[in-house]
């Protein structure tokens, strides 16, 4: 019953076989392979048969590219770290080179020390854009060194250095002068991404992370924290409209804050809250923001993020000017005594 788009023809060959009512791969398999050949040429034979078993269709696996590597070797041990830091500019040199050549750009670095006493030092370190620039990786590489707890110790002299390629990425050249930049090829943003490089570098990849929107309409699952370095193509956040108000606040709680709230009707607005063990007179109020929760994960969890209950959102102005955002976490028909909780501070 399989359509006969089902044989990978191209679009001539299946319009050629709709046009004379097969439109099934059964409906041609009910023909006989010498009409068919006859009729719609050898390529439709071939596919139906590999189809059905009757003959072998050969797969080319695809090669995957081996990691570049580079090595220098010495006769004597070296010890001095000039020597050290030329041979290790020179090996960088040596890579860009072959980058350059296959048109890619380095993402993992791996530099190996080995001590002629049997013990080695291994340093990595990523980019968030693929490079091939000497300099650039020189400088994560002194970020790196720098970030160590032990220095690096020679002993007595380095008889091996080698430095590995983990991961390669596809590398356009590009003008950065005398042209205007290109979209997506912003200066400014090459800036950000090498000072992002020299952090993660320095301080972890984990320390340094990037908000990325997700398509959730419950707030505190509407953005993910990724490493920086990870996410290469950062999405853009919607624009608010020139004049208007932030719909949501700068500031979110995790997990929100649990507050007493006086309100002048059960399902009506907060008229005064206690938070932290003080009282706020709420001035000026908007609302309510009804946000239902997710269906596939209502478990009737009481906390905020377990689930099965609806939130009312409010943004609340306090006598002193500060601003709230404050929700009750559930309607008086799915639960007798919701509960509220401040989400977040805005600015």
């Amino acid at each position: 019953a399989l359509p006969v788009a089902a044989l990978g023809l191209d679009e001539e060959g299946e319009r050629t076989l709709r046009r004379a009512g097969l439109k099934t791969i059964g409906d041609l398999a009910a023909r006989s392979m010498a009409s068919i050949a006859a009729r719609f040429g050898g390529d439709a034979v071939r596919a139906l048969r590999r189809l059905t078993g009757e003959e072998q269709a050969p797969i080319t696996a695809l090669e995957t590219p081996e990691p570049l590597h580079f090595e220098r070797r010495f006769a004597e041990p070296i010890g001095l770290q000039s020597t050290v830091a030329a041979c290790f500019l020179d090996l960088l040199h040596e890579a860009a080179g072959v980058l350059e050549e296959r048109h890619l750009g380095g993402r993992r670095f791996a530099l190996t020390l080995f001590r002629s006493d049997g013990a080695r030092h291994r340093l990595d370190i990523a980019t968030g854009q693929p490079t091939r620039d000497p300099a650039v990786l020189l400088r994560l590489f002194d970020e790196r060194i720098a970030s160590l707890a032990d220095p690096l110790d020679p002993g007595f002299g380095y008889d091996r250095i080698t430095l590995f390629l983990a991961a390669s990425e596809p590398l356009a050249p590009r003008q950065d002068r005398l042209v205007a930049a290109p979209c997506g090829d912003d200066p400014e943003d090459g800036a950000l991404a090498a000072l992002i490089d020299r952090l993660s570098t320095r301080l972890g990849a984990g320390s340094v992370r990037r908000l990325v929107p997700q398509a959730s309409h419950l707030p505190e699952q509407a953005q993910l924290a990724f490493p920086a370095q990870q996410d290469r193509t950062p999405a853009r956040w919607p624009a608010l409209p020139s004049g208007e108000p932030p719909l949501r606040p700068l500031f979110l709680f995790d997990p929100p804050q649990p507050v007493e709230v006086l309100a002048e009707v059960p399902d009506g607005p907060p008229h005064r809250f206690r938070w932290r063990r003080k009282l706020h007179e709420v001035r000026l109020y908007e609302g309510p923001e009804r946000i239902a929760d997710e269906w596939w994960q209502r478990v009737g969890g009481e906390a905020p993020g377990q689930g099965g209950l609806t939130r009312d959102y409010y943004r609340v102005e306090d006598a002193r000017g500060r601003r709230y955002w404050i929700f009750r976490h559930g309607l008086y028909d799915e639960k007798p005594d919701p509960r509220w909780y401040i989400h977040g501070l805005f600015a």
